[in-house]
C-alpha cells in the first residue's frame, strides 16, 4: 500500500512548478508572495494546490476566522495564510519527477 493516492500518475506541470517554486524558498511560503512571484492564475494555482494536498505533498494553512464568523465549506484563496511541503513530498518528488 502507498501513501501517495495517486501513484503512478505523473503531477501536473503547474503542480511540479508550484512545489519546486515552495521548496526553493525553504519549504514554506506565505500566500501573498505566491501569488505575486509564480505568474499563474487564480484557477491554475489553486489547481495545483489542490493537486499537491491531495497527493500529500504539502499542507495549506488558514488564517484564523474572526469570531462569530460561520464557518464555510469554500473560503477565498486570499484567506490561505502559507503552503508548507510534508516531509512526504520532499522524499517523493524527485522519483516522480518525469526526466528531462
Amino acid at each position: 500500500m502507498t501513501l501517495d493516492p495517486m501513484a503512478g500518475a505523473q503531477a501536473s506541470k503547474e503542480a511540479r512548478y508550484l512545489f519546486s517554486y515552495i521548496l526553493r524558498r525553504g519549504g514554506s511560503v506565505r500566500i501573498g508572495p505566491l501569488m505575486r512571484d509564480v505568474g499563474m492564475d487564480k484557477r491554475q494555482l489553486v489547481d495545483a494546490a489542490t493537486e499537491l494536498v491531495e497527493r500529500y505533498w504539502i499542507v495549506s494553512t488558514w488564517r484564523k476566522l474572526a469570531p462569530g464568523v460561520p464557518k464555510e465549506e469554500t473560503r477565498p484563496i486570499e484567506e490561505l495564510d502559507r503552503l508548507t511541503t510534508t516531509r512526504f513530498g520532499r522524499r517523493k518528488y524527485r522519483t516522480t519527477w518525469p526526466p528531462r
